[in-house]
Parts: C-alpha cells; structure tokens; sequence
C-alpha cells in the first residue's frame, strides 16, 4: 500500500474571480447629470435673451472692444460647459466659472441672470462634489466674488438709499450660504447613497463566493461518495480478475468462483451508481433516500443507514474473501456519533482499498478502537509476499496516486482529526487516523464490541 503523506489533490488551482455583482449606479460614473445637461440648456437659453445690464458706457478702447467682440458669449458658454460638466471634473468646473464670472466683473459694471445663477451653483457645487481639502476654499473665495459682485450692483438700487451696499452683500451672502448649505446636504445623502450601494456590491460579491464555495463544496462531497462507493469494489474486481487470469489453466474452479465474484461485484456496483444518482437528484424538500449501507462483502447497497462501526467487520469479511490476508482487532465501548462512525468506516475502506491496489499479497492487520465517542483507528501491512506486490500492482496508476489518501484527509480534517501515513520501519505501510467525538452531537446507542 503505497499511499503518500504529501501529496494533496486541488494543486495548481486558482480561485475563481468573482464576477459583476449587478449593483448599478445611476447616473453612471464617466457621464454628465441630465440635471446638469438640463440647467446648461435652460441657462444659455435665458441669459442670451437677457445680457448684463449697462449702466454707462465702458471706459476705455479694450472694455470697449470687449463688449463689440462677444465677451458676454464666451463668459456664457464656459458657465454653461462647466456646468453641464461639473459631475466629472467639480474642481475644474468651479475654477472655470469663477475665472468666467471674474471677467464678467471687470468687464460688465452690472449683473447679470448668468453671474448669479452660475455663481450659486458654483458654490453649492464646491460643497457638494469638490474634494474636501478644496471646497472651503473655492467656497471662501464664493463669498468674495458676491461681495464684490454685490458692491457693483449697488447702482441699481434707486433712489441711493444709505447702507444699500451692506444690504446688497447680506442678501448676497444670504443665497450663498443656502447654496453652500444645500450642497452639504446633498454631499451628505450621496455619501450615504454610495456606502449603501458599495455594502451592497460587497454582500453581492459574499453570496456570489459563498455560491462558489458551496458549488465546490459540493463537487467534492460528489467526488467523495463516488470514490467511496466505488474505488473498493473495482478494487475487488481487479483482484479477481487478475486471479482469475493465473489460475484459469491450472484451477478453473477458482477462476470460476472468481468470475462469479466479478459478477456479483460488478451488479452490486452499478446499483450503487443508480442509488448516488437518486440521491443526488433528490428534492431538498423532500426525504431524500437514505445512503447505501455496507453488505456481507463490505460493499454498499441503497437502502439502509450510514455505515458506522458496526459494519467494519462485514468490509473486512469482503476484503478476505477477495483473497487479502487480514486480521481485525475491533473494540468499542459504544457507537460512535453517526458523522464520526461513517468517516471511521470510510478510512478503514479506503485503507483497504489501497492495500488491495499496491499490496494484494501482504498480510495485513486493522485496529479499531472507540472510546467515548471518539475513534482511533490503525492499518498496517507488511511487504507483499510476492515479488512486485503481486497481480495487484498493476493495477497502480501514477496519475491518480494519493487521490485516495487526499480523500481520506477530508473526511478527517472536517471532523477535527489527525491522519499519518507513511512507510513502516519494518517495511510495508501504516495508516493511522484519530477521530476525536464531537462535543455537540448526541451519542448514538451502544454497539456491541468486537
């Protein structure tokens, strides 16, 4: 039995990238806000038919130029760009329109639609959606702007009226400051917005992996029942067969009664097939069939109760009767937990199986002791007899080489227990599997003792 400690199954794999999520964000990040795309518009669209009121003729050859050339057009359509753009880049937005307005006061001597509209929404853009370290700031230099936006538009109260401009400012100053307000509290609910939507793309991506998970999970539970029910019995008819082949010309009648063997097993094992199909395919709601309980030769057959200790003597009959020369030595106070009983059942197999895989010959020897619950179970076998490890060696394949022994470590690994196997000083194999009771399952009825 040539099994190996280091070897594990699932090396080279890689975890699974865990896909979109599905949680969409709206407006989607990289696009301009309709809001915004809407306010442009409708700005452009009110400020081209109300320029800034003149009060008097601009002072000089350039202010003059100005006013003929268009510079109303050109401090209009970058407010309204900036706007329209100011979801994707807040900061540059804000700069421009504060450049933009601050051409328009040393230009134009009045107010206009554009200055205030576009001055507010700068400001309440600066508290809204500019990076903290940059929005009291730009916010600050907001306040000055309508300052002195306001002491120009102190002309245009008439008759003058004294204290007009500290009125003009407080009113200014007012609109700011339910801009810059209003950009705090829509700052606020958006951050809320995106933590809900950011703890709803981290739960969608745990259930996603946990689904994962599960599908590998349960991938390896499949692979584990397949393995089991069947590795032992083909494990059997390999035997057989390979002793059928060297006594067929000098003894027909054991090569008959190994035929018939052959025979039996194989029937025996395609009903086990049919029952770990049922069973798969079994409704969750429903009560699924219950699994295959072991047989007279050690298999499995659908119908009956997990295998548990109690059947370790049956499996050992059948390893016998395909020509394994074993011994038992089986002791139990009482039966363990069924989880820790199946798992004690399923490594004493899987011992076997190997045996009859790499040493058919070697006399082999199978210790079982239970004690409060727990398990301790122990499978050595001496060198094989015959030169090679007899027929059975053949049947060995390098590819699959300590699958059976990966298996074996999961079914104790997951019930908090120890496997060592390795080569016996002596010569030959030992495998040797502690399966400690769990504290939170009910003991089962006491068995008898072997």
């Amino acid at each position: 039995m040539r099994m190996r400690d280091g070897e594990a199954a699932g090396r080279g794999r890689r975890a699974p990238a865990v896909p979109d999520s599905g949680v969409r964000r709206w407006p989607p990040r990289g696009r301009p806000g309709v809001a915004d795309m809407l306010l442009a518009v409708s700005l452009a669209y009110v400020c081209a038919w109300n320029p800034p009121m003149i009060t008097e003729q601009p002072a000089g050859a350039l202010r003059n130029a100005l006013v003929d050339s268009g510079a109303y057009v050109i401090i209009l359509a970058v407010c309204c760009v900036a706007i329209a753009l100011r979801r994707l880049a807040p900061t540059v937005a804000v700069v421009a329109v504060g450049v933009a307005l601050a051409a328009h006061v040393l230009i134009f001597d009045g107010l206009s639609i554009l200055a205030i509209v576009a001055c507010l929404v700068a400001v309440e853009t600066c508290t809204s959606r500019v990076p903290r370290p940059h929005a009291w700031p730009l916010a600050a230099l907001g306040y000055l702007g309508g300052a002195v936006g306001a002491l120009r538009a102190d002309k245009l109260i008439d008759p003058p009226t004294p204290g007009a401009e500290l009125i003009v400012l407080a009113v200014s100053w007012a609109f700011i400051t339910v801009a810059v307000l209003t950009g705090l509290l829509r700052r606020r609910a958006r951050e809320r917005i995106e933590q809900a939507l950011e703890r709803a793309e981290v739960l969608a991506a745990q259930q996603e992996a946990e689904r994962r998970l599960a599908v590998v999970a349960e991938r390896q539970r499949i692979a584990r029942d397949v393995h089991d029910l069947l590795g032992h019995s083909l494990s059997v008819i390999g035997m057989q067969a390979e002793g059928a082949r060297a006594v067929l010309a000098t003894n027909p009648a054991a090569a008959a009664e190994a035929l018939a063997v052959i025979g039996r097993t194989s029937r025996r094992s395609v009903s086990e097939v049919h029952s770990l199909v049922d069973m798969l395919r079994a409704d969750v709601d429903e009560s699924p069939m219950a699994r295959p309980s072991p047989q007279s030769d050690g298999s499995a057959a659908p119908g009956g109760s997990s295998p548990g200790l109690d059947d370790v003597p049956r499996l050992v009959t059948g390893a016998r009767r395909a020509g394994l020369p074993l011994t038992l030595d089986l002791r139990c106070d009482a039966e363990p937990p069924a989880p820790v009983g199946e798992a004690a059942y399923r490594c004493v197999q899987e011992a076997l199986t190997n045996v009859m895989r790499h040493a058919a010959s070697a006399p082999t020897k199978v210790r079982v002791r239970g004690e409060d619950g727990g398990v301790d179970i122990v499978v050595e076998n001496a060198e094989p007899i015959s030169a090679g490890g007899g027929a059975a060696g053949a049947l060995d394949d390098d590819t699959r080489r300590g699958a059976g022994l990966q298996t074996m470590r999961e079914r104790v690994v997951a019930l908090n227990g120890r496997l060592w196997a390795g080569e016996r000083s002596e010569g030959g194999w030992r495998v040797h599997v502690t399966l400690p009771a769990p504290p939170h399952l009910t003991q089962a009825q006491p068995g008898q003792a072997a």
